[in-house]
């Protein structure tokens, strides 16, 4: 009997080159982060959808709770009856239980990166959370985090902003925007309790995974189990040096981040 090999175990980086499509006829699906490739808390989907095509949710889908980046182009967004136009950088937000869909009705190509877990009986809600956001919204942020690897050392420390996080209502899923501008880290951490899915969203850097670091781009993912270390960086300075900028969050939600930033990690509404 042969073994399914599970290339998530111990973590991976995925390059956006190497996505694997599925045609379906107004959009193209890659399924890069799976439970039977071995994730855990949290699946990972990318889609592109053509002109005038849709990704609405399937009952599955409804069932989960959702997060979800417009990497490119624009068009508009439901999340339950709440409608808004959505471009590069917005993201939403689907409660477990509550229906969404992307249109891609503006004439562009639309790509779009979502984060799916399945809520635990019991766990606590929000009653009005906050369905959508933008990326460099720094309404709430982290900063000067230190990380928890005594073996690495940050002297210029990014700042973090949290988006969909218990405070605007997630009860299971986070989703953070880290901002390494020329010179800057995000510092190497694990989470004993979460798994993390982050993705590339400008520039270029490197991304640090069992003990290498790698490099890391727009577009790109990084699934990484619980227990293991990670941090990201962008090395690049001088003249004509970009930012670094990822997005993404540990699921469930790890509450260390939030008492480092002085902020409760209780579920509530916003």
């Amino acid at each position: 009997m042969t073994t399914a090999v599970k290339p998530l175990l111990s973590g991976a980086v995925i390059k956006v080159s190497e996505l694997e499509w599925e045609d379906r006829g107004t959009y193209q699906l890659a399924k890069p982060v799976t439970e039977d490739k071995g994730a855990v808390h949290v699946t990972g989907l990318v889609v592109r959808l053509l002109p005038g095509g849709t990704w609405a949710s399937c009952e599955k889908g409804t069932a989960q709770e959702i997060v979800a980046i417009i990497h490119s182009g624009a068009g508009s967004a439901r999340v339950g009856t709440e409608t808004q136009g959505v471009s590069a950088t917005s993201a939403l937000h689907a409660p477990s239980g509550v229906d969404y869909a992307v249109h891609a009705d503006q004439g562009e190509t639309v790509t779009l990166y979502i984060w799916q877990s399945p809520l635990p009986e019991g766990a606590a809600r929000a009653t009005h959370p906050r369905l959508f956001n933008e990326l460099y919204n720094e309404e709430t942020q982290l900063k000067a985090y230190k990380g928890n690897d005594p073996t690495q050392q940050v002297e210029n420390p990014a700042n973090m902003n949290f988006l969909f996080w218990p405070g605007t209502g997630s009860a299971q899923l986070s989703l953070h925007c880290g901002i390494q501008e020329p010179g800057q880290s995000f510092a190497v951490h694990q989470h004993p309790s979460s798994s993390e899915l982050f993705i590339g969203i400008e520039g270029k850097g490197e991304v640090y995974l069992n003990g290498e670091w790698q490099p890391f781009e727009a577009g790109d993912l990084i699934y990484v189990p619980q227990g293991i270390f990670h941090g990201t960086r962008n090395l690049y300075t001088g003249e004509g040096a970009k930012r670094f900028v990822t997005s993404g969050g540990p699921v469930p939600f790890d509450e260390s981040f939030y008492r480092f930033a002085g902020v409760s990690a209780e579920v509530r509404n916003p």
